[in-house]
C-alpha cells in the first residue's frame, strides 16, 4: 500500500552564478518568493529580518542568540508565521528573524527551515542522494521502509535519537575516540568536533574555517584523512574541523557527509532517525544497523 505523500519538491544548491552547500527549497512566504535553507541543526524556523519586513510579519525585538562563531546576533520574534511550499500551506510556529548574512539578499535566501518542525506528523525525508525534499504522513516504520526500498544503492541505518533535544542528536566517534553525542546538521558544510571529543588531536590552523551569520570568522582548526564511526558506518573525512566548543553536544555532522544520503526524520525527538548511507561504508549489509542510544 503506497505511503501518502503531502509534498515532494526539488532541494537546490544553486545561488546567483555558483552553488552553495546548504540544500534549499523555493517557499513563499506570505506574497514574497524567497529560497529557504533546510537546517537539521534549527530548533526554530529563522526568517531573515530583511524578508519579515518585506513580507510584511510583525517583528517584536527578542532575546539575542549567538551564532556559529559564538558571536551575539540580534532577534525578534514574528510568532506564527503563514508560508507555502509548492502548493502546500504550513504554518511556521514560533518564528524568529534575525539579520542576514550579507551574501543571503543576492542569492535571494530568506532564512532557514527547521525540516522536522514544518509538520507536525508527518516525516521529513531529505533525500540528498537525488536531491528532493519531501513530507510524509503515515506510519513511521512504513515510511521508512519505503524510504529505503526507494534507494537500491543505499543501506538504511537506525540512528537512535537523545529525546531530550529537539535537533537530531545521536552517538558517533571519530576513530579511535570513544563515541559522544553529535548533531545531523544539513546547515553546516563540514563535520566539526569538539576538542574535548579528540583529546590529544592537534590540527592547524585553516587559511579560511568559516564564517557564522553575523560574519566573524569560526575559530578552530582542521586536521586531515579521519575517519567518522556512526555504529557500524564508517566514513572517510579529507577535511575534520576541531573546535573548542560546537553547541549543546560535542559534534556536528556536516554537508561533507551527508551529501549524497537520505536522511528521514520528525518532530518527535524521542523517534529514531533512519540515515540510508552508502552501501560502501557498512561492513556487511545483510541486516540493518542500529546506533548505541546517547
Amino acid at each position: 500500500m503506497p505511503v501518502r505523500i503531502l509534498l515532494d519538491i526539488p532541494i537546490t544548491f544553486a545561488v546567483g552564478d555558483g552553488t552553495t552547500h546548504a540544500p534549499m527549497i523555493d517557499t513563499r512566504v506570505g506574497e514574497v518568493a524567497t529560497k529557504l535553507i533546510l537546517d537539521t541543526g534549527s530548533t526554530d524556523h529563522v526568517l531573515t529580518i530583511e524578508l519579515a519586513r518585506e513580507a510584511g510579519l510583525d517583528a517584536e525585538p527578542g532575546e539575542a542568540g549567538t551564532d556559529h562563531a559564538g558571536d551575539e546576533v540580534p532577534s525578534w520574534t514574528l510568532g506564527t508565521v503563514a508560508a507555502r511550499i509548492d502548493r502546500m500551506p504550513i504554518t511556521l510556529r514560533n518564528a524568529v528573524a534575525i539579520t542576514g548574512p550579507a551574501k543571503f539578499a543576492g542569492w535571494g535566501v530568506g532564512g532557514f527551515l527547521s525540516p522536522q518542525h514544518i509538520h507536525p506528523s508527518a516525516l521529513a525525508v531529505l533525500d540528498l542522494a537525488d536531491d528532493r525534499f519531501l513530507l510524509v504522513d503515515d506510519d513511521p516504520d512504513e515510511v521508512r521502509g519505503w524510504v529505503a526500498d526507494r534507494g537500491s544503492d543505499l543501506v538504511a541505518l537506525t540512528c537512535v535519537r537523545d529525546p531530550a533535544e529537539l535537533t537530531p542528536v545521536i552517538e558517533a566517534a571519530i576513530e579511535p575516540f570513544p563515541a559522544v553525542p553529535v548533531m545531523f546538521n544539513t546547515g553546516g558544510r563540514g563535520t566539526e568536533f569538539a576538542t574535548a571529543a579528540v583529546p590529544g588531536l592537534r590540527g592547524v590552523e585553516p587559511e579560511r574555517l568559516g564564517h557564522g551569520v553575523g560574519g566573524s570568522v569560526v575559530p578552530g582548526s582542521e586536521v586531515t584523512d579521519r575517519t567518522l564511526l556512526v555504529g557500524d558506518a564508517r566514513f572517510a573525512l579529507p577535511r575534520l574541523l576541531i573546535r573548542e566548543h560546537v553547541g549543546s553536544m560535542l559534534g556536528l555532522i556536516g554537508m561533507d557527509v551527508l551529501r549524497g544520503t537520505v536522511l528521514v526524520l520528525g518532530a518527535d525527538p524521542a523517534a529514531d532517525v533512519s540515515w540510508l548511507v552508502p552501501s560502501t561504508s557498512l561492513p556487511d549489509r545483510e541486516a540493518p544497523r542500529t546506533t548505541a542510544r546517547p
